[in-house]
């Protein structure tokens, strides 16, 4: 008889082993979002990082939609991601300042009096950046703009940057891509375009509130480099049409 009920109680086990293991596995979920203010294409990257390695993403442009298939966790992750990314494209302040930088005093710390008081402790980082001790303010514009959109303009009259403030999901920074720095020249004969010479063609991310510095090349009018300086800010979406002030 205790043989029997040894028995059973095995049986039982055994068959109450694989009800455990198919408790076990977590729910898949297909859920479809509609995007309203960006591109499928871009949603894949943002994403994938919130799905586990058998979840997948179907894109449909034509709908502007993507269908997510994962576990319930991981889809939940990635809509709060999406609801966080897909956004308007924000407005944004950027001011540029062109800096020339030459050696004068090689024992000086860098002077730059006329930037000291928009950019507050430029000069110290300068000076462990570069060996450059003198710097020469050219030109300082402030750029409006709006995520998604791409702008020039000339600095310092021989000068010319443009870039595309890409769209992003991290409010802590803005990424410009794509950015060329040219060097104008005038051509000899009437009705031709100006010259343009590449000096610097590169993508940067400028953290939001602090300055970025970026030295751009040898300054062909004196012994010395170009610098610039980011700064940018989030704007306050108001009356106005984006452009350069």
């Amino acid at each position: 008889m205790a043989k029997m009920v040894a028995l059973l109680l095995a049986l039982l086990l055994a068959g109450a082993a694989p009800a455990a293991r198919v408790a076990a596995v977590p729910d898949v979920v297909v859920r479809v979002f509609t995007l309203k203010h960006r591109s499928p294409d871009e949603a894949l990257v943002i994403v994938r990082p919130s799905l586990t390695e058998t979840g997948s993403v179907i894109l449909q442009p034509r709908g502007n939609t993507l269908t997510v298939r994962d576990t319930s966790a991981a889809v939940e992750r990635a809509a709060k991601t999406i609801a966080a990314w897909d956004i308007p494209p924000r407005p944004l302040d950027l001011r540029v300042t062109l800096l020339r930088a030459s050696t004068g005093n090689p024992g000086a710390r860098p002077a730059v009096p006329e930037t000291e008081g928009e950019l507050q402790g430029v000069g110290d980082r300068l000076r462990k950046l570069f060996r450059f001790t003198d710097y020469a303010r050219l030109d300082t514009v402030v750029v409006q703009g709006v995520e998604g959109q791409t702008v020039a303009y000339v600095l310092g009259g021989d000068y010319r940057l443009e870039f595309q403030i890409e769209p992003s999901g991290d409010p802590r920074q803005v990424r410009l891509r794509g950015l060329s720095f040219e060097r104008l020249r005038r051509s000899p004969g009437p009705g031709v375009a100006d010259i343009r010479n590449d000096i610097l063609r590169t993508t940067i991310n400028v953290p939001i509130g602090q300055p970025f510095i970026l030295a751009v090349g040898r300054d062909e009018a004196a012994s010395g480099a170009l610098v610039l300086i980011f700064n940018g800010a989030w704007r306050v979406p108001g009356p106005g049409i984006a452009g350069v002030n």
